[in-house]
């Protein structure tokens, strides 16, 4: 029986010390010179670079060494080409890839430290089953056979059972499972609830991103801006492969401006940083848009030929005029070529279909018919009355003056950026608001797709970069996903008949706030399967746990292709897989065998890449085979990547009009068809809470971790374990000295752990990296704490409602 013990694990970590690492390498350096050590040891110095992918097998057979390619983490957004040393089958170097460009030759310390990571005390070297109870963290080793059976007969009974749709496959961006769902029939859990905040108000007023705040443009394009003003983003610690632009845009003479209510990384590298209450950012942008209306500093062409703002609306029913009503039950809603939008004629003295006039009125209230109508902008500037500068300053407690010359700035002195972020706000309850604020700053200035002047998550580059059309496996017309009934973060608390849950990833820790609502919902269902490299949080609530590769470890020639950064990056074979592990491809592909359904699937990863190349419809990619890509070892640039790339650059939006949809008339129900300031659901200065738990708990993201990912890398380990981090001033309040371990709770749970003292985290703040679970704590699980409250609103946005984690109120005390 394996059981995994917390206080083994920490045990674990402490043998490698940052002291006993440089004792240790001292040693090696001692013993080498001393000859102690063959030249053909794992320590022997790396051969010259001998080749990628075959190339690289025929150098490992002369010599027992060779490189090979790979790419990194697409979580991050960095995508990293990778050129990886192997020795005698171990992977014993791993550093950035020669690609077209040096700008691509990216790594960072969690690339690096995956030398010692990917042999980590924390992999999963056997196909477990569990044998205690559910989440007593009890397994037995178990054969490939033995776990593919029993997850075929428990998922083929509940099936018959409940039907197909009761099973829901979650994976997540690091996973690779796309034939998984389609082939049980199940559910994909709809959506996710992450970084989705900020973008379910930014993207329907441009039609990109998807509901994630993509940006316009690429952080390489702010070298031609005279301001970026980062808001809610540390992106000097988050984006680590591309912090170089940062620099570049600075050095360019880009006033680089950071608002945080932290002095985070970001903000101690800008030209400015302006502290800000949490949760406030809507009020920022709010009390910056109202400056520039009542200074008339907003651009009237750019407004009347790009933007809904003069489009009429329905006084009584807060609607937008279009020519007809909509088809409830349409599959595709109507474009504005089909259903014209309205705006008045004052020459006419008419309503006219918003195509049909070059100069429509951009304010005013009108007649026609019996029915009065006012034009969005008008509605704008009454909504905008309570959103004074004096008001925006006490809520953000930044100078009203302060947000006025930032507003000028903004709109007056050139092109300028707003980089937004996944963190921060965009993990409040009201983080919606600040995105629909943001997109209104740059519908009113014209601050947006041109150079300079963009707007959204300028995060990791594969997010905003040039793409590519990779073709998808053509699967039978039989064999699709199930419609998901709910987000799975709905289905912890409400009805619905879901039954297994396939994790590719970690879902139960990482995905979910309120840790004990998500242990109710695992200890209710009826079965549970994890699939990771790593032994996860939520691999502690699974029935059967399943070894998975790493990116760097494959059976064939060739694992995947991805669209990363401006590049397009082959995942060849760089070792063997370790332990009893098996590749994501192949897991589906046994599981496809025992469910007749194999004949649907490739027949090996090296056919499902192939294709999707000879069936792209890209001319560009078509043209590309796998040993073209090789010959450019093993990354290669996506068509016209010279130049930034550009969202919209003939400022024709992928809206319903095809200009800024800035007017949400399914929101008008919710008082938010124009954005309108709410406080967050808890963190919020004024909640009878606080008198309790004073203190916001900020999730943040660091350059140690990508999510909850890393956690276990022991080289990581050196220079970072999980702590909570408060002011000085609140660790004496409390009586508490700097690395006491403390309990941090409030009514939804508690969790203990190390505490730091930090004059860069704000008074009446906690600051924690993201994803801390037990393994790493002194006691429970951050997500204990972290709050789960969906707005109702939120059902109606693009990607579902936000879950707000750092939305979050807490005590510290001595534990």
């Amino acid at each position: 029986m394996v059981k995994r013990r917390a206080n083994e694990e920490r045990k674990d970590r402490k043998e490698l010390t940052r002291r006993g690492f440089l004792k240790g390498s001292a040693a090696c350096g001692a013993a080498a010179a001393a000859g102690m050590f063959s030249t053909g040891g794992w320590l022997a110095p790396a051969k010259a670079y001998a080749g990628i992918g075959p190339a690289g097998a025929e150098a490992a057979a002369a010599g027992n060494e060779h490189t090979a390619c790979t790419y990194h983490q697409g979580h991050c957004g960095g995508m990293c080409p990778l050129k990886c040393t192997v020795r005698d089958g171990r992977l014993v170097k791993v550093e950035p890839n020669t690609c077209v460009d040096d700008r691509y030759e990216t790594i960072c310390l969690k690339g690096i430290s995956e030398v010692q990571h990917i042999y980590g005390s924390h992999r999963i070297q056997t196909p477990l089953r569990r044998v205690g109870e559910r989440g007593a963290n009890e397994f037995e080793p178990v054969s490939w056979d033995e776990a593919y059976d029993e997850i075929v007969e428990r998922l083929t009974s509940l099936q018959k059972q409940h039907g197909r749709d009761c099973v829901v496959v979650g994976a997540t961006t690091e996973a690779s499972f796309p034939f998984l769902a389609p082939m049980l029939g199940a559910q994909t859990g709809g959506m996710g609830g992450i970084d989705n905040g900020t973008g379910n108000g930014l993207d329907p007023a441009i039609g990109h991103g998807g509901g994630y705040a993509y940006a316009t443009g690429e952080a390489r394009d702010w070298v031609n801006a005279n301001m970026a003003l980062t808001v809610g983003s540390n992106f000097c610690e988050s984006t680590l492969p591309q912090v170089r632009l940062f620099f570049e845009a600075k050095e360019a003479g880009a006033k680089m401006i950071t608002v945080d209510p932290h002095f985070s990384t970001t903000a101690s590298k800008s030209n400015e940083w302006i502290p800000i209450t949490p949760g406030t950012d809507a009020a920022l942008f709010l009390g910056m848009a109202s400056a520039i209306v009542d200074n008339e500093w907003y651009d009237e062409a750019f407004m009347a030929a790009h933007t809904a703002f003069p489009y009429l609306v329905d006084t009584a029913t807060g609607k937008l005029v279009r020519d007809h009503a909509e088809d409830p039950a349409a599959e595709e809603p109507e474009t504005g070529e089909q259903n014209p939008f309205f705006v008045w004629d004052a020459a006419a003295n008419a309503r006219v279909p918003y195509a049909s006039v070059a100069n429509p009125a951009l304010e005013g209230t009108f007649t026609e018919g019996g029915t009065s109508y006012k034009t969005v902008f008008t509605l704008f500037k009454e909504n905008q009355k309570p959103h004074t500068l004096d008001w925006a300053a006490e809520k953000t407690g930044i100078p009203a003056e302060r947000i006025e010359e930032l507003a000028r700035a903004y709109a007056q002195d050139g092109p300028a950026s707003i980089a937004l972020g996944w963190g921060g706000n965009d993990k409040m309850a009201n983080a919606d608001i600040a995105g629909h604020t943001a997109a209104m700053l740059a519908a009113l200035t014209g601050n947006i797709c041109k150079p300079g002047a963009n707007i959204g998550v300028f995060v990791g580059g594969a997010w905003n970069g040039y793409t590519g059309d990779l073709a998808a496996w053509e699967l039978p017309e039989d064999m699709t996903s199930a419609d998901d009934e709910m987000a799975a973060y709905d289905m912890r608390t409400k009805q619905n008949k879901v039954r297994a849950f396939i994790c590719c990833g970690d879902f139960f820790q990482q995905h979910y706030a309120n840790m004990n609502a998500t242990v109710e919902w695992a200890k209710s269902l009826d079965f549970i399967v994890s699939i990771d490299p790593y032994f996860t949080e939520g691999a502690k609530w699974a029935d059967i746990v399943l070894p998975a590769c790493t990116r760097f470890e494959n059976e064939e020639e060739v694992g995947n292709l991805k669209v990363g950064y401006n590049q397009l990056v082959l995942q060849n074979k760089v070792i063997e897989p370790l332990f009893e592990a098996r590749t994501d491809f192949r897991i589906q592909r046994d599981l496809a065998e025992r469910l007749g359904a194999a004949d649907a699937l490739p027949k090996d990863s090296g056919e499902w890449v192939a294709a999707m190349l000879a069936n792209s419809e890209d001319p560009y990619l078509n043209a590309l085979t796998v040993d073209k890509i090789n010959e450019n070892h093993g990354a290669y640039p996506l068509e016209g990547i010279e130049v930034p790339r550009q969202a919209f650059p003939d400022l024709v939006f992928g809206t319903t009009s095809g200009r800024m949809d800035v007017y949400y008339d399914n929101l008008v129900d919710f008082g938010q068809a124009l954005p309108t300031y709410e406080d967050p659901s808890e963190a919020y200065d004024g909640n009878p809470l606080r008198d309790t738990y004073p203190l916001q708990l900020a999730n943040v993201r660091s350059r140690f971790r990508i999510h909850n990912q890393f956690a276990d890398a022991s080289w990581i380990q050196q220079y970072y374990e999980p702590y909570v981090e408060l002011n000085p001033a609140e660790l004496d309040a409390r009586g508490i000295a700097a690395d006491d371990t403390v309990e941090v709770g409030n009514d939804r749970g508690s969790f203990q752990c190390r505490v730091k003292a930090n004059p860069a985290v704000r008074p009446g703040s906690a600051r924690m990296i993201e994803g801390a679970s037990a393994d790493y704590l002194g006691s429970g699980n951050l997500q204990n704490v972290t709050n789960d409250t969906m707005i109702e609103r939120g059902y109606e946005l693009g990607t579902g409602p936000v879950i707000p984690f750092s939305d979050t109120l807490v005590q510290v005390k001595k534990a």
